[in-house]
């Protein structure tokens, strides 16, 4: 069946490659290790470019596993001031 989307033009997205096996996780199950909400982890995604989406063979956007771990590291061990200075830099690249 044909949808509206497949007579658009296909743009080269900056997606990573998609790690072998299972080293990716859905928008959902990254939210839910995070402790974040979905709004927030778009936000994280589009504005601070910290979370790497990569896109599936079927075209779905998952998560890479090492950059969710990642941030869930930083969130574990970050100082006070550093979350306010990271807060504060993401609110001005926000705009």
């Amino acid at each position: 069946m044909k949808t509206w989307i497949d007579d658009l033009p296909k743009v080269p997205f900056a997606y990573r490659e998609l790690p072998p096996g299972g080293e990716w996780m859905t928008r959902e199950e990254a939210a839910s290790c995070l402790g974040i909400g979905e709004f927030h982890l778009n936000s994280l995604m589009g504005n601070t470019r910290r979370i790497d989406p990569v896109c599936t063979t079927d075209r779905k956007l998952v998560l890479t596993r090492t950059s969710v771990e990642a941030e869930k590291h930083w969130r574990a061990s970050a100082s006070r001031w550093r979350k306010v200075l990271r807060l504060f830099k993401d609110i001005a690249r926000s705009f």
